[in-house]
């Protein structure tokens, strides 16, 4: 079977090295000058690679680890010990550790308390989401933890993260799968946390498995997105893109076609649900048909404004400074080099400023020195090491389909993998619930989508 995979991230890249594994010729069609999707990383300069956006992985993620290993790195991934802090009222309080919650002075002593048993009794009754489906995390926190932990911590949180139109909406089963799934708060983990970084950035699993994918006959296609995808009773046809497409945005509507339409037996496609719908042809829309098309559009994204600066000194003693203050225009701050150790980028230092922003938020509007001009003053709340001449180089990011909205009643609006036309497979972020991203989710998206499209091809 003649596979077209499109989309080289992290669920593509899994997907089309499975599907090549199992004998299936497969190409990868991919939009960016590179790999990784949101995961990708860039050179900062003296062949330093960071990633575009933050990376970690929880010692949980056995997926991605389980994917290392079989590709030969199993030792790429380093375990590294990691601090947290939330900013509120005016300063950071380490939250890392269930002492650190005792001590967090913005909540009373009986509020910290309720909150702690609250996670463990989360954790040893619930092994899954599905109690929590049509639950609001907003009422969950409230009945179980208190008004005062929502008003606090968690609402502040949850605004940050999906603004004040989605927070309260947002499923139960999204956050159980946060206090549950990545991290426990007893036994060893309850001393600290430790998180896994690759000892040569992500670039290093996706290069081995373009690698793999190659050496056995796939190829990864970068710089050239799919424009269209349409389909007749020979199979499906892919018209390719024009190098550069990136540049016109992530709407395949608007790049330059490159060559004619490339024939194949079956398409998965891992782009968000807008581009999916953007490049299905006429017929290939009204053979999905409505009810499964509306389950696609059904997807609500945030923006992710992602700031990278490269620093002169250190900004917090955090590596993950939570914020909590609606009088700071960013959500968190993300210092890269107070995990992995400077020593690693020739004693460089670097550091993220979050954000998720609604589309049309005027954040999105500034440029580079506009954003840096809005952050300053929260910058210099967070951080008294905090001056713009800190700042030796810095890079913006946007990424519209960034975080996926998960709200109470979510599994019955989620598009399933297989769609109803036969050799065609979805699968983006969407549909990692009650996750909602993360490179290790997508490993597992992307075994579970070349399953589904052997699975779907079978019964044309």
């Amino acid at each position: 079977m003649r596979v077209a995979v499109l989309g080289a991230g992290v669920a593509g890249l899994t997907a089309a090295h499975r599907l090549v594994l199992d004998g299936h010729g497969c190409a990868v069609y991919e939009r960016w000058p590179g790999l990784g999707g949101q995961a990708a990383t860039i050179d900062v300069g003296d062949g330093a690679l960071v990633e575009r956006y933050y990376h970690h992985l929880f010692p949980s993620d056995r997926h991605i680890a389980a994917l290392c290993e079989e590709i030969g790195l199993p030792d790429e991934l380093e375990w590294l010990p990691s601090k947290v802090a939330i900013f509120t009222g005016g300063r950071s309080h380490p939250f890392t550790t269930p002492l650190d919650l005792l001590r967090f002075g913005p909540l009373s002593p009986l509020a910290r308390l309720r909150m702690g048993a609250a996670v463990v009794l989360l954790q040893r009754r619930h092994r899954t989401a599905e109690p929590f489906a049509d639950m609001t995390a907003r009422d969950w926190v409230v009945r179980h933890m208190g008004r005062q932990a929502y008003d606090v911590v968690w609402g502040p949180l949850l605004r940050a993260k999906f603004g004040e139109r989605c927070a309260d909406r947002v499923s139960m089963a999204w956050l159980w799968s946060k206090l549950t799934l990545r991290r426990q708060i007893r036994g060893q983990d309850a001393r600290g946390e430790r998180l896994g970084y690759p000892r040569g950035s992500f670039e290093t699993i996706f290069r081995r498995l373009a690698e793999r994918i190659e050496q056995h006959g796939g190829r990864v296609l970068i710089d050239r997105p799919a424009t269209r995808v349409a389909r007749d009773e020979a199979g499906f046809a892919i018209t390719p893109g024009a190098p550069g497409s990136f540049r016109a945005g992530h709407d395949p509507r608007s790049f330059e076609p490159a060559g004619p339409p490339e024939r194949y037996d079956a398409v998965l496609a891992t782009v968000p649900s807008d581009v999916f719908e953007a490049l299905l042809d006429r017929r290939l829309a009204e053979e999905l048909g409505d009810p499964y098309l509306e389950r696609v559009r059904a997807a609500e994204y945030h923006t992710a404004l992602c700031l990278l600066m490269e620093v002169d000194r250190q900004l917090t003693d955090s590596y993950w400074t939570n914020v909590c203050d609606p009088g700071v225009p960013f959500i968190g701050v993300i210092e890269h080099t107070n995990f992995v150790a400077p020593a690693r980028y020739g004693g460089r230092r670097f550091a993220y400023v979050a954000n998720y922003v609604e589309e049309g938020d005027p954040l999105l509007e500034l440029d580079l020195d506009g954003l840096l001009d809005a952050y300053d003053d929260g910058l210099r709340r967070i951080s008294p090491a905090w001056s713009r001449d800190a700042v030796k180089q810095a890079w913006r990011f946007v990424e519209p389909a960034a975080q996926p909205i998960v709200t109470a009643g979510y599994p019955r609006r989620m598009p399933p993998l297989r769609t109803p036309v036969p050799g065609l497979v979805l699968a983006n972020t969407t549909q990692v619930y009650p996750e909602d991203r993360g490179t290790n989710y997508a490993v597992r998206l992307g075994e579970d989508a070349a399953a589904a499209l052997v699975r779907s091809a079978a019964v044309r």
